[in-house]
């Protein structure tokens, strides 16, 4: 614990608040999370998903199709200046902004928790501030693919917080003064924390980041009146344990399953759901023969004792790093003798739409919703595998030309290493019963790669050396013919009892998620800067507006005094993909920013 930190951080956020005169604010119960979709929590936004079957719904109606044209920007509030770190120019702000009685709960891509009063309406007042003092240089040069955060918790009088190199941290909702902080993740393996806790009873639960360079990932369930763990459940199973046979060697003690986005939970049952990264390393299969459970999967985990009670792999022995780190939607579905059934529905980075029954694991359906799948013909539904799945092989190879090896061939694939659906949450809306999904269209090449370091078990382990080497992969030779299909990002209207695509719209490049809301309207961000507002029966954009700096978490509504709002993080810096396909980005300026809409 950084004890000289934490106070001095808290004396700043102390002062600050007395400093406004900040109200105290009403604890957010276990029964207020269990019921955050009921009516008296319209107005509110209380867990990263909003609602623990994560779909993402505001049930508030003022803005509608009818009005949305009269949409307009209301107030923006500046978080911090430049927030460069290491060889990232920017962090990158990936969360949901937490609103509870008007005030709204910010962290930000370098892990710093803001409060904001945001009940005037014109303006956002930041009531306190906390900034874990998170090592830049070390997230920099040791951790995967950014210094991103993709949201915080709320329990009782609390804030629930993580950092990117580690720590889960408590501070007072009124005054930001810290409670407590412990250190979680292992930084001498790379483990990271990007996700949202999800908040269960007295617990948040949560797992680590860094599948990319050989942790061995799990979820831990922490006692937030104490902070110590309550239990600890390895996503790689060990000697003896179930699934540890799809395993050859040591190379499950490095098998990735890391954790980057905040499960779902049924109340109901008891039971969690969460989606699992990929093996590690990444595209070298060769480094790792077998299925490698429960990488690439789905899990349904207690959330009493961390049980596992069932699993569902997506893509075995993952050979084109298809992620399966996703959000889950729970649907309950009536039925004509009045039993109800109980769903668990997926947006697959493999291209597929799957729908499970949740309590025993059984597959349903696995629909294909991207434009262009080349690696299966489709999913067999009795043996839950890819038709091409050989169970003999321990290496599979699946459609020929798909999968690389290290002798040289090139592995030619779509949907792209990116996905389909990644983390970027789907939502769903109760009105349309339609699932409304970003996803990415196209194909990607690659060459594996074998490791120079084949093993990092045991031995002193280089992170910074691991970040850079241990990939997996080339990229492919000049000249390499990729498949002629479109390349881009699309928004789906997929039918989750069924699996099937209802409408789709095109776009240069996925979105960063999706909220959707009684108004029927569904809404998207993108790192162009555009915060787009589309019918949610037929999907025709009815409103858009770009900010002049790259977006980058999904977009949320709340309300104050009946007043409807959409906030939605900035915090980014553009890419080439971005500056290629809208070129006035090239000229956008990083930010830390909170922008917020209102029919004015």
């Amino acid at each position: 614990m950084k004890k000289t930190a934490i106070l001095q951080s808290s004396l700043v956020a102390l002062m600050m608040a007395l400093a406004i005169g900040a109200p105290m604010a009403a604890d957010t119960t276990a029964e207020r999370l269990l019921g955050a979709g009921a009516e008296a929590e319209d107005a509110n936004w209380l867990m990263v998903h909003r609602t623990y079957d994560s779909h993402r719904f505001s049930p508030l109606t003022e803005i509608n199709n009818d009005n949305v044209k009269d949409l307009s920007l209301a107030f923006v509030t500046t978080f911090d200046n430049a927030s460069r770190g290491g060889r990232y120019a920017s962090a990158r702000n990936e969360g949901t902004p937490l609103v509870e009685d008007g005030f709204m709960y910010v962290q930000s891509g370098w892990s710093v928790v803001y409060k904001v009063d945001v009940r005037d309406g014109n303006v956002g007042k930041i009531i306190w501030k906390y900034d874990p003092e998170v090592d830049r240089e070390w997230i920099s040069d040791a951790t995967c693919c950014g210094a991103e955060n993709r949201g915080i918790g709320l329990w009782n009088g609390d804030v629930i917080g993580l950092t990117m190199d580690g720590r889960v941290f408590s501070l007072s909702k009124d005054t930001g003064e810290v409670n407590w902080e412990v250190q979680r993740a292992d930084q001498d393996r790379a483990e990271s924390f990007t996700g949202a806790p999800l908040i269960v009873g007295d617990t948040a639960v949560y797992g680590p980041a860094g599948g990319e360079y050989g942790i061995r990932g799990w979820l831990e369930a922490l006692d937030l009146k104490t902070g110590e763990p309550v239990w600890r459940t390895h996503l790689i199973p060990g000697p003896g344990e179930p699934g540890f046979e799809t395993w050859d060697g040591r190379d499950w003690e490095t098998g990735g399953a890391s954790i980057w986005q905040t499960g779902s939970y049924d109340p109901e049952t008891g039971m969690m759901y969460w989606g699992t990264g990929n093996p590690a390393p990444q595209i070298d299969a060769e480094y790792r023969p077998g299925d490698n459970l429960y990488a690439s999967s789905i899990v349904a985990i207690s959330a009493k004792d961390g049980a596992i009670d069932w699993h569902y792999q997506f893509t075995p022995n993952d050979p084109y790093d298809y992620d399966e780190v996703g959000d889950n939607q729970l649907i309950d579905v009536p039925g004509a003798n009045g039993e109800t059934s109980k769903m668990v529905v997926r947006a697959a980075r493999n291209g597929f739409m799957y729908g499970f029954d949740r309590i025993d694991g059984k597959l349903a359906y696995a629909e294909q919703y991207v434009e262009d799948v080349s690696w299966t013909t489709g999913i067999n539904l009795e043996t839950g595998k890819p038709n091409e799945y050989d169970p003999a092989a321990r290496l599979q190879k699946y459609i020929a030309g798909t999968v690389g090896s290290r002798a040289g061939d090139v592995g030619i694939y779509c949907p792209t290493l990116g996905g389909g659906k990644n983390w970027q949450p789907a939502a769903y809306n109760p009105g349309t019963k339609l699932l409304y999904v970003t996803s990415a269209e196209g194909c990607s090449a690659y060459v594996p790669e074998e490791a120079p370091n084949p093993t990092i078990t045991g031995g002193e382990y280089n992170v910074v050396t691991a970040q850079r080497e241990w990939n997996g992969r080339l990229p492919a030779p000049e000249g390499t013919v990729m498949p002629q299909v479109f390349t881009g990002g699309s928004v789906i209207a997929i039918d989750p009892i069924s699996g099937e695509t209802v409408s789709k719209a095109t776009m240069p490049r996925r979105l960063n998620g999706m909220l959707t809301t009684g108004g029927d309207l569904v809404f998207g961000s993108g790192s162009d800067g555009f915060i787009t507002a589309y019918n949610a029966k037929s999907l025709e954009v009815v409103w858009k507006f770009n900010v002049g700096t790259s977006l980058a978490g999904p977009p949320m509504s709340y309300a104050v005094d009946g007043k409807q709002y959409i906030a939605v993080l900035a915090g980014a810096a553009p890419s080439a993909a971005d500056r290629t396909s809208y070129p006035p980005s090239a000229f956008f300026v990083p930010t830390d920013q909170l922008y917020v809409f209102a029919i004015n």
